[in-house]
């Protein structure tokens, strides 16, 4: 199933657009599931599921195609998340937790695999989130300390 982004990236559009627009978050959210081509939220939240249960079998041996989903989301968010923790723990912020609260694993996980770099082996795509998150670490402390 291919979406132009993730369910939290296409909900947090359909925030924006219900906010700007001054309509309903429900009205926003159809809007949203019908430029990817689904008559309403429901049925695209629904399809959704269905294909993420069959993608939770194994993790594939390459990806080909973004946004990830189903049991690679799952791994990508959760290695992610870890090699957070990790690089986070290894500083002296004076604010670790609002850091941490701030940071969105969903999102980075989103912007570091991009789909020029497709196809790529499931193994090195994994270790594409651990390597990046040092950075991404220093910034969310530097801006949860500036908030002091």
């Amino acid at each position: 199933m291919k979406l132009s982004a993730s369910i939290p990236n296409l909900k947090s559009q359909a925030k924006r657009k219900a906010k700007e627009q001054g309509i309903p978050l429900s009205e926003a959210l159809n809007k949203i599931a019908q430029r990817e081509g689904f008559s309403s939220w429901s049925l695209l939240a629904k399809k959704f599921e269905e294909h993420e249960t069959a993608q939770r079998q194994t993790l594939p041996k390459t990806i080909v195609e973004l946004p990830l989903t189903g049991l690679l989301r799952k791994e990508a968010v959760s290695t992610a998340k870890s090699a957070f923790a990790n690089a986070l723990g290894r500083m002296e912020a004076r604010s670790p937790r609002t850091a941490r609260s701030s940071w969105n694993a969903e999102e980075y996980v989103d912007r570091v695999l991009t789909s020029d770099m497709l196809p790529i082996e499931t193994d090195y795509a994994l270790s594409l989130f651990e390597a990046f998150i040092v950075m991404e670490a220093v910034d969310a402390a530097v801006d949860a300390d500036a908030e002091d």
